[in-house]
C-alpha cells in the first residue's frame, strides 16, 4: 500500500479487478459482464435490500436484510427476514 497502489477488488471466483468504482465496498455484489471482464453495476450490501445466504446452515435461504450488528475485529451478524416472515441471524 502506498500513494502509488492501484485499487483493485476481488471476487468470490478469485477474479481481480483494477481501477473499480470507488463507491463499491467490502459484502456490495458486483455484475459483471463475462466476455469484457468490467463491472457494469453493483449492488451495496444494506438494510432492505434482498440478500441469498450462500454459505452455512442457512445456505439458500432469501430474505431482506432488516438490520446489521457490526462487530469490531470480528464477523458482522445480519439478521433477515425469508417470505414466510421467519426471521434468522447469520454472519
Amino acid at each position: 500500500d502506498g500513494k502509488k497502489s492501484v485499487p483493485y477488488i476481488v471476487t468470490h471466483d478469485a477474479r481481480t479487478i483494477r481501477y473499480p468504482d470507488p463507491s463499491i465496498k467490502i459484502n456490495d455484489t458486483v455484475v459483471i459482464d463475462v466476455k469484457t471482464g468490467k463491472v457494469t453495476d453493483f449492488i451495496k450490501f444494506d438494510t432492505g435490500n434482498t440478500v441469498m445466504v450462500i454459505g452455512g446452515r442457512n445456505t439458500g435461504r432469501v430474505g431482506i436484510i432488516t438490520h446489521r450488528e457490526r462487530h469490531a475485529s470480528s464477523y458482522d451478524i445480519v439478521h433477515i427476514k425469508d417470505a414466510a416472515g421467519n426471521q434468522f441471524a447469520t454472519r
